[in-house]
């Protein structure tokens, strides 16, 4: 698979940057403010260079500070893999938010989101990450099998 150089301050900050402003969202009751960190999160799927908080900390820690922090390698389809989960799921919540009465089930649903959002920026466990490890399992064996 394909690796590549990222750095992990700021992509825990970016993580941070989609959680706070969900929890934001929840606060102020703003439906739209959860679609916009699901569209964010959706593009930061396509390329690292569209994951805008992700850019900026790389941007402000490096050139305004300084900091001379060496990259880690991480498999590309797992950063884009999360990086979608994290936008659908919102989405979801948006789309349950805004076609459905079941406001208080879909503000739920989004804390749960925020809370995993969180654990993966605050305590390193990422859900999502989980999921792609055991799904690239099964897929690499059912093509050896296949084979």
């Amino acid at each position: 698979m394909q690796q590549c150089s990222i750095y992990d301050k700021s992509l825990k900050f970016s993580r941070a940057t989609y959680g706070v402003l969900v929890l934001l969202s929840f606060f102020i009751h703003n439906k739209w403010l959860v679609l916009v960190v699901a569209i964010l999160a959706i593009f930061g799927a396509f390329s690292l260079k569209l994951n805008i908080p992700y850019q900026l900390h790389a941007l402000v820690s490096h050139s305004v500070f300084k900091k001379k922090k060496e990259p880690i390698q991480k498999e590309l389809g797992e950063l884009n893999f999360v990086s979608a989960a994290t936008g659908v799921l919102l989405l979801i919540g948006f789309l349950l938010l805004h076609f459905t009465e079941l406001t208080n089930f879909a503000w739920i649903y989004i804390l749960i989101v925020d809370l995993m959002i969180f654990l993966a920026c605050l305590v390193g466990f990422c859900v999502a990450t989980l999921m792609y490890i055991l799904l690239k399992k099964i897929f690499t064996r059912k093509n050896q099998t296949h084979n």
